[in-house]
C-alpha cells in the first residue's frame, strides 16, 4: 500500500507541476541572488580601495609636509590592524614580484608576501623624497572573512527556500491526491455496482466540494434512471414472458396434433426450433441484466475449482465427441475458491462450448487448472488481437457468415460471472486457436482457505 501511495505520488501531474513552480521560482532567486551577491562583493572591494586610496593620501600629505621622520612616527603610532606597511630602501631592498603598482593604482598581491613573510593584501606604493618606497596594503583575510559569510548566506537563502518550497509542494500535492483519492474510490464502488454511496461535501463549498455536489446529483439521477430502466425491464420481461410461454405450449400442441401434413409437420418443427432461439435469447439477456443490474447477492461457498472444471467438461464431451474432437485436462494445482459453483459452471462451460464451436473436427481442447484459475486453450480460428475486447460484449457475434449456433452471450456472461468473483477473462492467441484465461482474486483463495 505504501509503495502504491508513493508510486501515484511520483506520477502526480500537481506534484510535477509544483516541483517545476518551485525550480522556476529557485531559478529566479538564484539569478536575483547572483545579482546581489556580485554587487556586495564589488562593493566591498570598492570599500577596500577607497580606505587604502585615503589612508595612502594621508601618508603622502604627512611625507610632503612634515618630512620622512614625521612619517615614520605616524606609521608606528598607528594603533589599526587594517592596514600593512612596508618601506623599501637601501637597507630593505624592494622584492622581484612587481605586482604592487605606483598609487594610485590598487593591485592584489600574493608573492610578496611570501618573500616577507606578510599576509596576502591588496596594496598600492608610493615614492618618498628620499627614494625610498613604501607600501601599503589590506589584509586580505577582511575580504575573504566577508566572502565566506557572504556565500554562507548566499546558500541558505537559496537552497533552503527551495528544499522548504519542495516540501510543501509534497504536502500540497498529498492533500489534493488524498481529496481526488476519496472521488476515485467512490466512483469504483459506484462501477462496482454500489448506488447508494455518495462524496461529503463540506461547508466551505470549495472547488472540492462543488465537485462532490455535482457528483453526487449525477449518481442520483443515474439511480433513478436505473430504477426506472429495473422496473420498466421487470414490466416488460413480465409481460413478455407469459405470451412467449403460451406461443411455446401451443406450438407443442399443434405439433402433437396427428392430423397434421408432413409440411405443415417440418413448417411448425422450424417455427419453433426458431422460437427456442429467440426465447432462449430472451432469457439469457435478462439473465444477464439480473447478474450485472439487479445486485441480487450471489450466495457463495468453499469449492474446488478442479471439480467444477471437470464436470463442464463432462458435460461438453458429447459436443466435443460430435466433432471428433480432443478433450483435455491438466490440473497443475489445486486451486480452492470462495465462489458460487453454479455460476462458475456457466461461465466454464461456455468458454469450452466456444472452444468447440470455433474448432474444425478433429481439432484438440486444453484445459488447464492452476493456483491463478482456469485456462481454456484449442488449436481453432482464434480471433483477430482488435476484435478481443468487442467479443466480450453482448450480442456481438464475430461470424459474419452466422453459420454457427448462437445468440453472442456466452463470453459476455463470463466476463459478468468473473466480475462478480473480482476476477477477469482475458484472450490471447494460442498459436493457433484461442487462448481464454479465466483470472481469479487472491483473495477468494484465502477465503476459501479461511473457511
Amino acid at each position: 500500500m505504501l509503495l502504491d501511495k508513493r508510486d501515484e505520488l511520483y506520477r502526480s501531474s500537481i506534484l510535477k507541476l509544483l516541483i517545476w513552480f518551485a525550480i522556476g521560482l529557485f531559478s529566479m532567486m538564484a539569478l536575483l541572488l547572483y545579482q546581489l551577491y556580485s554587487t556586495s562583493v564589488n562593493l566591498y572591494n570598492k570599500n577596500l580601495d577607497e580606505w587604502l586610496q585615503a589612508e595612502t593620501s594621508q601618508l603622502q600629505t604627512i611625507a610632503k609636509t612634515e618630512g620622512i621622520e614625521a612619517l615614520h612616527q605616524s606609521i608606528s603610532n598607528v594603533n589599526n590592524s587594517r592596514y600593512i606597511y612596508q618601506l623599501v630602501n637601501h637597507a630593505y631592498p624592494a622584492p622581484t614580484d612587481t605586482s604592487v603598482t605606483t598609487y594610485p593604482i590598487i593591485a592584489q598581491i600574493k608573492q610578496y608576501q611570501a618573500q616577507n613573510n606578510l599576509p596576502e593584501m591588496r596594496a598600492t606604493k608610493i615614492e618618498l623624497s628620499d627614494g625610498s618606497e613604501l607600501t601599503i596594503g589590506i589584509d586580505q583575510e577582511r575580504y575573504l572573512h566577508f566572502k565566506n559569510q557572504l556565500d554562507s548566506s548566499v546558500i541558505w537563502g537559496t537552497f533552503f527556500p527551495f528544499i522548504a518550497l519542495c516540501l510543501i509542494a509534497i504536502l500540497i500535492a498529498v492533500y489534493i491526491l488524498k481529496r481526488l483519492n476519496l472521488v476515485n474510490q467512490t466512483m469504483n464502488r459506484v462501477m462496482l455496482g454500489e448506488r447508494n454511496v455518495r462524496l461529503k461535501v463540506g461547508p466551505d463549498m470549495n472547488e472540492f466540494d462543488l465537485l462532490a455536489l455535482h457528483l453526487n446529483n449525477m449518481l442520483e439521477q443515474m439511480e433513478s434512471s436505473e430504477s426506472k430502466l429495473k422496473s420498466l425491464t421487470v414490466d416488460i420481461a413480465h409481460d413478455l414472458r407469459t405470451p412467449m410461454s403460451r406461443i411455446k405450449l401451443r406450438i407443442e400442441d399443434l405439433l402433437n396434433d396427428k392430423n397434421l401434413s408432413n409440411n405443415h409437420q417440418i413448417q411448425l418443427d422450424n417455427i419453433q426450433s426458431d422460437f427456442s432461439l429467440l426465447l432462449d435469447t430472451f432469457n439469457g439477456m435478462m439473465e444477464l441484466y439480473h447478474l450485472e443490474h439487479v445486485g441480487t447477492p450471489i450466495n457463495k461457498q468453499s469449492c474446488d475449482l478442479s471439480k467444477i472444471v471437470r464436470d463442464a467438461m463432462e458435460f461438453a464431451e458429447p459436443m466435443a465427441h460430435d466433432k471428433q474432437q480432443k478433450l483435455y485436462l491438466t490440473v497443475e494445482m489445486p486451486c480452492p475458491l470462495y465462489a458460487n459453483p453454479s455460476l462458475l459452471f456457466r461461465a466454464i462451460f461456455n468458454i469450452i462450448d466456444n472452444a468447440i464451436k470455433y474448432t474444425h473436427e478433429g481439432g484438440v481442447i486444453e484445459v488447464i487448472v492452476d493456483c491463478f484459475g482456469v485456462v481454456v486453450a484449442d488449436n481453432g480460428v482464434g480471433i483477430k488481437p482488435e476484435d478481443r475486447e468487442r467479443a466480450l460484449d453482448q450480442l456481438v457475434r464475430l461470424d459474419p457468415s452466422r453459420t454457427e449456433h448462437g445468440f453472442g452471450l456466452g463470453l459476455a456472461l463470463v466476463k459478468t460471472v468473473m466480475k462478480i468473483h473480482n476476477g477477469k477473462i482475458s484472450l490471447s492467441d494460442n498459436y493457433p486457436g484461442l487462448r481464454a484465461r479465466l483470472l481469479f482474486d487472491d483473495t477468494l483463495n484465502k477465503q476459501a482457505s479461511d473457511n
